[in-house]
């Protein structure tokens, strides 16, 4: 994804928190979050930041405008970003995220290097950063989503090309918003 892109999703999630729809509550019209994710799996969702909510409801938004029903894919795009800060290890702070962001924009390798080199210390964001794939299917498993929606998140920024139209599908919504 290029910079550009980059900087208007960023400016996306910041001003989510000054949208009121951006709190993952219900609004008229749309279908119950519940039909989509366990339990657990709400609770989750409820509690991401507002701007990865908003951002996992656009996902959301963008797969059922384009024709999808799949439950899978659909709780998947809810749940796609918990790991960068649900999970334990992640739980990154928006500047944290600008400044992976800006790392990836600029000097990708660096990310790469950085992020499979430590979680701790300053390392941390971009540990998340590269891993939050795969910390967000941890999570998705645990609060009891299925097999299909933990593969969905655990490969959603896994490079193109692997021929599963769900996957795909996630990637491509996901990069729109």
């Amino acid at each position: 994804m290029s910079a550009v892109y980059r900087v208007r999703q960023f400016a996306r999630a910041a001003s989510a928190w000054l949208r009121p729809d951006s709190t993952g509550r219900e609004r008229p019209g749309e279908p119950a979050l519940e039909r989509y994710l366990p339990a657990a799996g709400l609770a989750l969702f409820r509690a991401m930041p507002a701007y990865d909510r908003a951002h996992a409801r656009a996902v959301f938004d963008s797969l059922r405008q384009a024709g999808h029903t799949d439950p899978d894919l659909l709780a998947a795009a809810l749940l796609h970003d918990a790991g960068k800060t649900v999970h334990p290890r992640g739980r990154l702070s928006l500047w944290h995220r600008v400044a992976a962001v800006l790392v990836r924009a600029w000097r990708p390798a660096l990310l790469a290097r950085v992020g499979n080199e430590g979680a701790e210390g300053w390392r941390r964001p971009f540990f998340v950063q590269v891993h939050h794939a795969e910390l967000g299917a941890e999570l998705a498993r645990e609060v009891g989503c299925s097999a299909r929606t933990v593969a969905l998140i655990r490969h959603h920024e896994d490079p193109p090309g692997l021929n599963d139209p769900l996957l795909a599908a996630l990637q491509a919504a996901d990069g729109q918003n």
